[in-house]
C-alpha cells in the first residue's frame, strides 16, 4: 500500500531534479563516487522516464531499502549492480539539503 501512495504523488508532479552526485554525497556515503554516479544515471535514464524525482529525505531508510526501491527495481527490470547503485545514490542524495530548502 505504501508503494502506492509512494507512486502516486511521485507521478503528479515533479518536485524538481535528481541532484546530481556532488562532494557532499560522496563525503557522507560509504560507497565510492563511480557507484553514485552510475546511480544517478541509472535513476536518470529508467525512473525518471517514468516519474519525476521525489526526494528520499521524505522516506525512512526502511521503507525506501525494504519496500519502494526493491519493488521499483523489479518493475523497471534493474540488475542486481544497478538497484544497488540507485540504492546507493538515494541513500546519499537523502542526505544532502534540497535545493529549495531554504526558501520553505
Amino acid at each position: 500500500m505504501l508503494f502506492g501512495a509512494f507512486v502516486s504523488v511521485v507521478s503528479c508532479g515533479v518536485s524538481y531534479l535528481s541532484p546530481p552526485v556532488n562532494p557532499q554525497m560522496v563525503e557522507q556515503s560509504r560507497h565510492p563516487k563511480d557507484v553514485l554516479e552510475r546511480g544517478y544515471l541509472v535513476h536518470q535514464q529508467k525512473c525518471a522516464k517514468c516519474h519525476g524525482y521525489e526526494d528520499p529525505a521524505n522516506y525512512d531508510v526502511d521503507e525506501l531499502t525494504d519496500e519502494i526501491l526493491p519493488t521499483m527495481a523489479r518493475k523497471s527490470k534493474l540488475g542486481l549492480a544497478d538497484e544497488k547503485a540507485v540504492t546507493a545514490y538515494l541513500l546519499a542524495a537523502r542526505q544532502v539539503p534540497r535545493p529549495d530548502a531554504a526558501t520553505r
